[in-house]
């Protein structure tokens, strides 16, 4: 086995638990949805992260590290998507029920804290790589112009109290995923 099938398996291991965490999650506020007072925050954030799952899992293939230093930096993202999947929707159906929104505000800062962590250590690698392979900080601007205001704005979210603010932030991010996953025509080998 070689180092790239000896790290895909943890990827693949850890990336399966956090899409089987967003399932079985899903899975309690269906069966029990008489006792869920919905809102639609927390179900955007956890389809934004089942697309971030998938986006990491596409990419993989393409990973080229074999030094530990090269892989420490992918496997802290690994857990920190791990931990944003994790936390976008209840692990518990209380007796009582429980309301979403309310779930969502009483753990939006934690939530912003990990995900905006997770992609900005991802736009930095991606970013460290690129000037590697000789782009300039001009070159960067123009090719993360989104990317690199976005991660201001996801930690700015943590202080932001206002549900509809993180939902229509998360629906813009889901929206730039999408567009930027170019599902039609991405080979699956496009690097990380």
């Amino acid at each position: 086995m070689d180092t790239f099938e000896y790290i895909t398996a943890l990827v693949a291991v850890v990336i399966g638990l956090a899409i089987a965490d967003l399932a079985t999650s899903l899975h309690r506020l269906l069966r029990y949805r008489k006792i869920v007072r919905w809102d639609w925050v927390a179900p955007v954030a956890a389809l934004l992260m089942l697309l971030e799952l998938f986006n990491l899992w596409w990419r993989w293939r393409g990973f080229m590290g074999t030094t530990t230093g090269e892989v420490i930096p992918y496997f802290l993202a690994l857990i920190l998507i791990y931990l944003a999947a994790s936390i976008s929707l209840p692990d518990e159906m209380p007796a009582e029920g429980i309301d979403l929104a309310r779930y969502f505000d009483e753990n939006r800062s934690y939530f912003w804290l990990v995900y905006a962590t997770y992609v900005a250590l991802l736009i930095a690698l991606v970013s460290i790589r690129d000037l590697h392979r000789g782009f300039t900080v001009s070159d960067l601007l123009a090719r993360y112009y989104f990317d690199y205001p976005w991660v201001l704005a996801a930690y700015a979210m943590i202080f932001v109290r206002k549900r509809w603010i993180s939902g229509v932030v998360l629906l813009a991010s889901l929206g730039w995923l999408v567009i930027g996953l170019d599902l039609w025509d991405r080979a699956p080998d496009s690097p990380l």
